[in-house]
Order: structure tokens, then C-alpha cells, then sequence
């Protein structure tokens, strides 16, 4: 089959979106999401773009290009990649690669990096084909919170509420007015973040990333976003976020300062979110670990979360 393959537009959002939803489920994106990640990628002076696959006038693919605001280096990129699971082994994979490649050389990329699902029929030997080389593996894990009972976890919590460790929510810390709040919460999160495993290293997240990727997002749930504290001093945190493209809450950064990790403390945080997307009326958490993680792997297999099957990281290098 013949394909068209055009930059997307701003009335080709949720058309992409529906297209990556289909596509991966278990990672759902809608078109606010596209839109607001472009948007803020061009306001951060970063180089992104979204192809298009189409046949005729249907999106029967898409490919977008970003760079990470946590691991940024200007030659190097990540590509997300999906065509409509009624489309795949037609070409038009193929077809969006070839000028995605091309867009990649004229921006003068070091490296792409993609991820995907080990078990995929087509797309391990898809990327491997096109030089792609696959390096580490990461899990999406859900729990279903109908099914979850968290009277196993009361003995952590007296235990830690006994040494004066307590969890706030953004919605507290904002309606009591804390000072300095968004700098507190940039500290944090810049802080916790330094020992995240990743395939790329860790630069620093300046604090307007922080403020339009984290807080401004329209899907944070300021009542699911969790702050540890103790003797004044915020130890670790979590957060939750909802997409229109899918009633499941999904899993930002969880982490806890060095001091105190091994304690409970990541527990703590995960069980009272939990128990905040349960008021929200959720059923199902999503998150997504790298499989050398494995204090936060341990973590969510003893909450219960289910691991779906493997994604690879693949790189491919210029």
C-alpha cells in the first residue's frame, strides 16, 4: 500500500492519540496530551515533531519525537511510535520510520531511543532490522484497587507514624498556605529523583520544567499528589495523574531521600495513595519501573501490582 506521511497539525491530536491508545493500551495518551507535550517542548526551546501515517485522509500511524527534560542532551531523542493495530505488517511503519530517520539526520541526532514490548509479533524485530540495539528492560505493572486490602500495612504505619513520620497531599499544602511551596516541591522531586535508574543520565530539572510538566499538568491530582514528612522536613514523595484517554490513574516519580529509604517510607506513600485514588472513585493504577529498580519493583509486587510482560529500551545510534 502507498502511504502519506505529513508533520501532524493542531487538528490531528486526537486522531493520534486514539491511534497510540489503540495501539498501547496498558500506555494510554490522548490528544490533550499530545498537544500539551508539544507545546511545552517548543517552549522549552526543544526540538520535537509528530509524523503522521495516512491513508487517504484516515491517521493510520503515528510517530512523535521528543527530547527528555530529565535526561536532556540536544542531539539525543526519544521516539514513540505506533500504527493502528488493524494497519500493522502494511508498510506503513515503515513508511513513517523512513522519514523519521530522515528528520533525525537533519537535526544532526546522536541517538533515538524507543521503547517496546518484548512480546510485540512485530516490533522487536521491526526496530532490530532498522539498527535499533536493545538495552535494559522495563515493566508496567496495575493494580486492581477493588481486590486490594491494606490491613497488612497497618503495623508499618503505626511504626512509622510512631517516630513522627506523616503523609500530606498537594491539596493540603496548598489550602494551608505553606510557604514556598512549588520551591519545596522542586527540591524534593530534584532531590529523590538523582538514583532513578535510566538509560540515559540524569540532568537537572530546572525548576520552570518542574512547574509546567508537573504542577501545571491538567491531569495531576493535587488530592494523590503525597508528601512524606518528618520533624519538618519532607522525606520522599509519589504522585498519581489521570488522561482522558483512560480512567486508570497512572504513576509519576515515587521516591524517598537517602536517609530514609529501606524504612517503609516508599510503602507508606503508595499505600496512601491508594487509599486517595479509591475516594477518587479509580479502579486501576497503573506505573512502570526500570527492571534494575529493584527496591520499587519489590514495592509494588508486595502491594500487589501485576506486571505486564517486559518492554525493551532500544537505542539507535547515528
Amino acid at each position: 500500500m502507498s502511504w502519506t506521511v505529513r508533520l501532524a497539525g493542531e487538528h490531528d491530536w486526537d486522531a493520534a492519540g486514539r491511534v497510540w491508545t489503540l495501539t498501547m493500551p496498558q500506555d494510554p495518551f490522548s490528544g490533550a496530551d499530545f498537544r500539551k507535550r508539544d507545546d511545552e517542548q517548543r517552549g522549552w526551546g526543544y526540538t520535537a515533531f509528530t509524523l503522521l501515517a495516512l491513508d487517504g485522509a484516515e491517521v493510520v500511524g503515528v510517530a512523535s519525537v521528543s527530547q527528555n527534560p530529565g535526561a536532556y542532551h540536544p542531539h539525543r531523542f526519544t521516539l514513540e511510535l505506533a500504527v493502528h493495530p488493524a494497519r500493522q505488517g502494511q508498510g506503513a511503519g515503515r513508511t513513517l520510520w523512513d522519514a523519521v530517520e530522515a528528520e533525525l539526520i537533519r537535526h544532526s541526532a546522536q541517538s533515538v531511543r524507543t521503547l517496546a514490548r518484548e512480546d510485540h509479533s512485530i516490533a522487536p524485530g521491526f526496530l532490530t532490522r532498522r539498527g535499533f540495539v536493545g538495552e535494559g528492560r522495563y515493566f508496567t505493572s496495575a493494580l486492581d484497587l477493588t481486590t486490594f486490602d491494606d490491613t497488612a500495612y497497618r503495623e508499618l504505619e503505626e511504626r512509622l507514624a510512631a517516630r513522627g513520620v506523616r503523609v500530606r497531599s498537594l491539596a493540603e499544602l496548598r489550602e494551608e498556605g505553606t510557604p514556598d511551596l512549588t520551591a519545596r516541591l522542586h527540591a524534593l522531586m530534584s532531590d529523590v529523583r538523582r538514583d532513578v535508574p535510566r538509560s540515559e543520565p540524569a540532568t537537572p530539572l530546572s525548576r520552570e520544567v518542574f512547574e509546567e510538566a508537573v504542577l501545571d499538568d491538567p491531569g495531576l491530582l493535587p488530592d494523590a499528589y503525597l508528601v512524606a514528612e518528618h520533624g519538618g522536613r519532607w522525606i520522599g514523595q509519589t504522585t498519581l495523574f489521570r488522561s482522558e484517554a483512560s480512567p486508570d490513574l497512572l504513576t509519576g516519580l515515587t521516591g524517598v531521600t537517602r536517609e530514609w529509604r529501606g524504612q517503609g517510607v516508599a510503602t507508606l506513600l503508595k499505600l496512601h495513595a491508594l487509599r486517595a485514588a479509591r475516594r477518587l472513585g479509580a479502579t486501576l493504577i497503573r506505573t512502570d519501573n526500570a527492571s534494575d529498580n529493584a527496591p520499587m519493583l519489590a514495592v509494588n509486587d508486595r502491594l500487589g501490582f501485576v506486571r505486564d510482560p517486559a518492554s525493551v529500551s532500544y537505542v539507535r545510534r547515528f
